[in-house]
């Protein structure tokens, strides 16, 4: 395998060899069909000299009969080879776009905030479509290579001297193809990665659809997908006049040949140094050599379009994925008694200054810590990194006295839920979302779960009840509800560390109570991190943290912060007026 240099090509290659017997029936089965192919190559010399000229009817009969079982055979086998490469192909194609799926759901949380949701799409539906359909260009290259073998060898059997003025030609041909394919790549890799920019406008626009409509933007949206297409257009139609270039090019080298071998075979006829069966032979290898060599030259330039596609999915198998745990692990106790923050910075990619500076702050068990603060303080990536969606930079978050890090990814997660400020709901049934935290669920904790987050009357009303559709993303349901099956579907995880990131900010008054009382029963007995806009909802946590350019300002409860007289003061008089600067929490 190290001989194979493309990594697209060796990805192939090495999943081909979970399928190795049906890949050596394959090779056998396109053998016997190129060589069925050559055949009539050596079946014209005794047509020629023994049936037309000798007028041997024995020979006739013979050499019909071969024709007529060589037809045969090689009709089957061809048959049988393009249906079992098929089948590879297609299940290698499968087990790729599986494993690269896979792949993707293991990728730290980082990679999906650099990279285009569109983008992302594009390669794992048509990308990794692209290397699968490298096996079916891959057999039929096999298939033809090997008839040009064929017809090669009995050119040279039939007259060396001929073969090789007709060889001649082949380092003219080889060299056209490769001066063409480093360009073809290079083109097919600029075609595929606007193709993806399309893909990524298209699911960005169709997202977005409503705020279009609402500002009146359509057709801004449409002039630029018809630059974008039209670039796409451009980048695709320079890489087919490229591949284009080849065939012609070659066909008049093979035609120049085809002349040079006529001229010289009829002058070995005159001179009786070969019989006419002979020629016709070798002209009819000749002949019979064009459409296979057409056709591996026509292959090669599909295989160099699509390596830059099948380049693009293996980028991504070679994406370092989240780090199940660093140094020794350990066994998560599944209580966290204490979640300490010691000496934490944290800096994004590209980013210059840093997220977080210097954080301090121990938790115990039960406590609910609300973080406020201006946009862009720090709030969503502090609460980010106890869950590691981000690997720590400096200092260390300690959960049990234990670094976060030296507990098994997997299993660490499993004891924290998040009720985001924007709810994602799959498609499927109310239920199926409940139940999306954890396996077996019963009906009964599904049912508990629902009243208590609020949310089992609204359910109930329902034409379907929990088997109600919730619509891509839940657009089938109000924001609201949505919130409540969100808590619901928490609660049911049942988890240890609870993270609420303004879960309630978009909501009218109404649905606000309904989702603020299923919230209250949802942090009881759990240690909960709040992030809040909205002070009146965070006045009764045990401890509220102010944050301000990734620091913290201050730390204590409404009454101690209200008392300092510093900066949650000034954030709780500008939402409540003077008049309630002054009050302790009722």
């Amino acid at each position: 395998m190290k001989i194979i240099k493309n990594k697209s090509l060796k990805t192939f290659f090495e999943y081909s060899l979970k399928h190795k017997w049906l890949m050596l029936g394959v090779i056998i089965l396109s053998t016997v069909t190129s060589l069925a192919a050559a055949l009539p190559a050596w079946l014209s010399k005794y047509l020629i000299d023994d049936v037309f000229i000798a007028k041997n009817r024995k020979m006739m009969v013979l050499i019909i009969g071969a024709i007529g079982i060589t037809t045969i055979i090689k009709v089957v086998s061809g048959y049988y080879a393009n249906i079992t490469s098929s089948y590879v192909t297609e299940t290698i194609k499968k087990d790729i776009r599986v494993d690269v799926f896979k792949h993707l759901q293991y990728l730290p949380l980082s990679y999906f905030k650099k990279n285009k949701l569109g983008d992302l799409m594009s390669r794992l539906s048509g990308d990794t479509s692209i290397l699968g359909q490298i096996g079916f260009i891959m057999f039929d290259m096999g298939k033809e290579a090997i008839a040009v073998l064929a017809l090669t060898f009995r050119m040279f059997q039939v007259d060396y001297v001929l073969a090789l003025i007709s060889l001649v030609v082949l380092p003219l041909i080889i060299s056209t193809v490769r001066k063409y394919t480093k360009k073809i790549r290079e083109s097919g890799r600029v075609r595929q990665d606007t193709m993806g920019e399309v893909v990524a406008f298209i699911q960005e626009s169709l997202s977005g659809i409503s705020i279009i409509k609402a500002f009146n933007r359509s057709e801004v949206m449409i002039h630029k997908y018809k630059q974008l297409s039209q670039d796409e257009f451009e980048k695709s139609y320079r890489s087919r006049k490229i591949s284009a270039k080849v065939s012609p090019i070659n066909e008049v080298i093979a035609t120049f040949m085809i002349l040079l071998v006529a001229l010289y075979g009829a002058y070995n006829i005159v001179t009786s140094k070969m019989s006419a069966g002979d020629l016709v032979s070798f002209l009819t290898a000749v002949g019979l050599m064009q459409q296979p060599l057409k056709r591996l030259i026509q292959k090669n330039n599909s295989l160099q379009e699509a390596l830059p596609s099948a380049d693009r999915v293996i980028e991504i198998m070679e994406l370092a994925l989240e780090q199940e745990y660093h140094g020794e692990v350990k066994t998560f106790s599944g209580k966290a008694e204490t979640i300490e923050f010691k000496n934490v910075s944290f800096k994004y990619e590209n980013k210059k200054e840093k997220a977080l500076d210097d954080i301090n702050l121990k938790v115990k068990r039960g406590e609910v810590i609300a973080l406020i603060g201006q946009s862009g303080s720090g709030k969503t990536t502090m609460v980010n990194l106890i869950p590691r969606f981000y690997e720590i930079e400096e200092g260390t978050i300690l959960v049990n006295n234990i670094d976060i890090r030296n507990y098994a990814l997997k299993e660490y997660r499993n004891y924290i839920g998040i009720v985001p400020q924007e709810t994602i709901l799959f498609s499927g049934t109310v239920a199926e979302n409940l139940r999306f935290g954890k396996e077996n669920v019963t009906d009964e904790q599904v049912i508990e779960a629902a009243k208590m987050a609020n949310a089992y009357d609204f359910i109930m009303e329902m034409e379907k009840g929990f088997d109600t559709e919730v619509g891509e993303r839940g657009t089938l349901i109000s924001g609201g509800q949505k919130q409540r099956l969100a808590i619901a579907r928490a609660l049911i995880q049942d988890p240890e560390i609870m993270i609420l990131d303004e879960a309630t900010s978009a909501l009218d008054s109404e649905s606000e109570k309904l989702v603020q009382e299923a919230l209250e029963k949802l942090m009881k007995n759990r240690t909960t991190f709040v992030i809040a806009h909205r002070l009146s909802t965070i006045v009764d946590a045990d401890k509220i943290v102010v944050m301000k350019q990734g620091k913290i300002l201050e730390v204590g409860t409404h009454e101690e912060l209200i008392k300092k007289d510093g900066a949650y003061k000034g954030l709780y008089t500008i939402q409540f007026g003077d008049k309630n600067n002054l009050k302790e929490k009722e």
